[in-house]
């Protein structure tokens, strides 16, 4: 009960015009399509600026995306949780969703594989707590807009944390394998 309950005080008790208005946007700021094409944007600018580390960087929040996202497909495909509009009465729903699972959050396990690997790599403080606080604020815009309960978003954060951990971890044999495969990380 705790689960719906507080989807009920995210979702409707903190309803206001503001959050109505800039909650659907903020949302699809951690949508996988917008977290590939960063990933995309940021290797193509390293390339042509020569940044290898950068774009190692940023290959490896591509490869923590990809795996986080591709269990969260499996796990939606397995679990099928109705999402809360289904399920629930007076359901303050501010967009429309075709994926009829919501176990776990998407948008949340994409938002923190990719900042996670940041985290991880950079260990810096002030952006640590930037990019956390973004994620919450991802993982809370799915529940204010009606798609996913707070379990989900929680799933997805540690799904995501999870995946950048072992893509943090396991770097090197990583970058390894895709260098010896397709050559990612050629010497300029």
């Amino acid at each position: 009960m705790i689960n719906i309950d507080l989807f009920y005080f995210i979702n409707d008790t903190l309803k206001n015009p503001l959050f109505d208005f800039l909650m659907p946007f903020v949302t699809e700021l951690g949508s996988f399509v917008a977290m590939v094409a960063v990933c995309i944007i940021v290797i193509l600018l390293s390339i042509i600026y020569k940044r290898p580390y950068i774009k190692r960087i940023a290959f490896l929040c591509l490869f923590s995306l990809l795996l986080a996202d591709g269990i969260a497909l499996i796990l939606k495909h397995l679990i099928l949780e109705p999402r809360p509009f289904v399920t629930l009465s007076n359901v303050h729903l501010l967009i429309s969703e075709n994926d009829p699972a919501s176990f776990p959050s998407g948008h949340t396990t994409s938002t923190f594989a990719v900042l996670s690997v940041l985290v991880f790599k950079f260990r810096h403080e002030f952006w640590s707590v930037v990019l956390i606080l973004f994620g919450i604020v991802i993982g809370f815009s799915r529940i204010y807009v009606g798609v996913h309960y707070p379990l989900d978003v929680l799933a997805g954060c540690i799904l995501g944390v999870l995946s950048a951990y072992f893509t943090y971890r396991y770097e090197d044999k990583i970058c390894n394998f895709f260098n010896g495969v397709v050559g990612v990380f050629k010497k300029s």
